[in-house]
């Protein structure tokens, strides 16, 4: 009797220590910032609030280890089975929680980039918006104008060279046939590409991040020429010439878990010059190519610049980036 009062006491101390240890545990990562490299935006209030949770009930356990250390527990029958009586099955999940505890606690805090890419294949900006990695497949247009619209025509290049300001003193109306789309989702990235085809540098913001390579890519073929400055960690494939490497982002849904590299290929006269896994901005010029039988955007770079590691290092979809202020 003794001894069963004794494993049950255990039991009850090895669930409030790692109970505890838990809630600390995720208390570290929101105060060191590094929560972001293992769950996504959405769901970390929902974990934040899970340590409070967790926290509570390993104080519940350890009152009640106190209370049975005390003998002061009454046991019955009506409550289903003492601790003690499933030991081995509880010693089990015990370590189940408790290896990636201490894997958690041990390990660094590693930031995915391009070793990540290399294993699981990152996509590139092609015909398929990069909305596709991450489960959505929006149509794409083959052409960017309404062919029942006989009247209209894109405007020259000549129309550029003369007066300079093309891009911010399009008409709404023009804008509104060249960048027409006939679903809805393209339709929010029409939008979207009405805005930044006005700018006369397009920042890819990290809060929209996808959805404006999203617009770039839907309407490709309007984007050339255009300027573009965007952030990324260097990432070469086996068969890229040495003027060529890939800006890359990792994109994440909920988790880790579901992240996916994607990126964009750059060219430059001093793209050897990069080590993989450096992060870097560009500035140039939108251009497209050929890539393993895909037609696909590149960057023909015109300055390159070295950075620290953004914060947060991932990227996330953004369903009301219509919202988001384009300067």
């Amino acid at each position: 009797m003794k001894n069963e009062k004794l494993i049950t006491l255990l039991h009850y101390i090895i669930r409030t220590i790692i109970l505890l240890a838990l809630s600390v545990y995720i208390a570290y990562l929101v105060e060191t910032g590094s929560l972001q490299l293992y769950i996504g935006e959405r769901i970390m209030p929902l974990v934040k609030l899970s340590a409070l949770v967790v926290y509570a009930l390993a104080v519940i356990q350890g009152f009640i280890a106190y209370r049975s250390y005390k003998g002061a527990i009454i046991e019955c029958d009506c409550c289903g089975s003492s601790p003690s009586n499933s030991w081995p099955k509880a010693s089990f999940l015990y370590g189940v929680i408790a290896l990636p505890l201490l894997l958690g606690f041990f390990l660094p805090d590693t930031v995915l980039g391009g070793s990540f890419a290399s294993k699981k294949g990152i996509i590139l900006s092609s015909s398929a918006s990069p909305y596709a990695a991450l489960g959505f497949q929006p149509q794409q247009n083959e052409a960017a104008f309404d062919p029942s619209d006989a009247q209209w025509a894109p405007p020259s290049s000549n129309d550029t060279e003369e007066t300079g300001e093309t891009d911010s003193s399009t008409s709404a109306e023009s804008l509104d046939q060249l960048f027409y789309a006939d679903n809805d989702f393209d339709r929010d990235l029409a939008e979207l590409a009405k805005r930044i085809y006005k700018l006369p540098m397009i920042e890819v913001k990290p809060e929209i991040y996808m959805e404006i390579l999203s617009s770039i890519v839907t309407f490709k073929e309007h984007f050339i020429g255009k300027s573009i400055e965007i952030s990324g960690f260097v990432y070469r494939e086996p068969d890229l010439a040495d003027d060529q490497l890939v800006i890359g982002r990792i994109a994440v849904q909920c988790c880790t878990a579901d992240a996916t590299p994607y990126g964009v290929l750059a060219e430059f006269v001093g793209a050897s010059e990069l080590k993989d896994d450096t992060w870097v901005k560009v500035k140039g010029t939108i251009g497209e190519t050929e890539y393993n039988g895909n037609t696909i955007i590149k960057i023909d770079v015109a300055e390159s610049s070295m950075i620290n590691v953004p914060d947060p290092p991932y990227i996330y979809p953004n369903f009301d980036f219509l919202n988001v202020s384009i300067p």
